[in-house]
């Protein structure tokens, strides 16, 4: 590098081709890995998958699955680097923290503000109404603004600021309190504290401070890309289904299948004369189309609501993507047929 140069700084090309790749390069092989934990190893089932779930399908598999989770670490990456960018420009000159920007605070300057704003909006959309409110400081991070100021004119950021708390207190305030009666003190936290914070999180903080949050930050944002990671790759991309099957002539049954034949497991295809399924104990089963008494969707424990909380009609464990596609198709109940079909190694817990 000549004396005249300059070296690259966190919104040079170099930091955005890196950042683009990541961006691009992630959801890929992130599709390749989930392909091949739903096989369970098998290469045979893997080559068998891939032939059978296209590119297409598996993207839009992969943007309902894991959109929470990437938001996540996206926006605490965001909240964290504009923390960091803060504390960064009002530091001396003569500073190491200066000189040399946390790594986060250069990710924060590569990210196009256009990114971050459809981050925000993907997380709106597909956050869990009780996570909803944390948003709220990770913006004033991400801002470096206080609710309170309107550009130069306070008297008519502190109205807005108090109209916004006002509304957000009415639109809270029957679900905080339905969730303290309850006993769900957890839920109560979520709905308050968040906005409290929001109040307090923007300025920058001491150099000696931004030193100690940028490791901090930095091993908490890898420690939940990894949590991401492996919820990414071990959460299934086809539809889970119980199957009522009749024999077919005299064609023996299955080890370990009583006599209705129930069959549970994930859709891979449907041809002219089978029902291909990637079984949940492993194993496919080709079952003949003329075999196939009944079939019905099954949740995954996870998808069963914990609390008993509504907020303004909305169940505060819904998205409010799900919440509103509830309102047109309401939920139904788990078929009986799901229960009856399920494998004994998993309703004793064993996986």
């Amino acid at each position: 590098m000549s004396d005249g140069a300059q070296p690259d700084g966190p919104n040079g090309p170099d930091h955005r081709a890196a950042f683009w790749s990541l961006v691009v390069g992630m959801p890929a092989a992130l599709s390749v890995l989930r392909l091949w934990v739903e096989s369970g190893g098998d290469l045979q089932v893997t080559l068998l998958l891939v032939s059978n779930v296209g590119p297409l399908n598996l993207g839009a598999a992969l943007f309902a699955t894991i959109t929470q989770l990437a938001t996540v670490v996206l926006i605490a990456m965001s909240s964290a680097g504009g923390i960091l960018r803060s504390a960064v420009e009002a530091a001396p000159p003569q500073s190491l923290l200066r000189q040399r920007p946390p790594l986060i605070a250069r990710i924060f300057g590569a990210m196009p503000p256009w990114f971050i704003l459809a981050v925000f909006m993907l997380a709106i959309l597909t956050w869990r109404i009780i996570y909803l409110p944390l948003l709220l400081p990770a913006a004033v991070a991400v801002a470096q603004r206080p609710l309170w100021r309107l550009h130069d004119r306070p008297v008519a950021g502190l109205a807005i600021c108090l109209v916004g708390l006002a509304a957000y207190g009415w639109l809270n305030s029957a679900a905080v309190a339905q969730a303290w009666t309850a006993g769900e003190y957890s839920v109560t936290l979520l709905l308050i504290l968040p906005t409290l914070a929001a109040l307090g999180i923007c300025g920058p903080v001491p150099v000696w401070f931004a030193r100690l949050f940028a490791t901090a930050a930095l091993l908490a944002i890898l420690g939940a890309t990894a949590v991401v990671f492996q919820s990414a790759v071990r959460t299934p991309i086809l539809p889970l289904v119980a199957i009522e099957t009749k024999p077919a002539g005299d064609s023996p049954a299955e080890p370990g299948e009583d006599e209705d034949h129930f069959v549970r497991g994930h859709i891979i295809t449907v041809n002219d004369l089978h029902l291909v399924v990637l079984q949940e104990l492993g194993g496919v089963r080709y079952l003949p189309l003329d075999t196939v008494q009944s079939t019905v969707l099954c949740g995954t424990p996870e998808e069963l609501p914990t609390f008993t909380i509504w907020l303004r009609g909305y169940h505060v464990e819904d998205s409010l993507l799900t919440a509103i596609g509830r309102r047109v198709r309401p939920r139904v109940r788990i078929d009986p047929l799901c229960r009856i079909s399920e494998p004994a190694a998993l309703s004793s817990g064993a996986r």
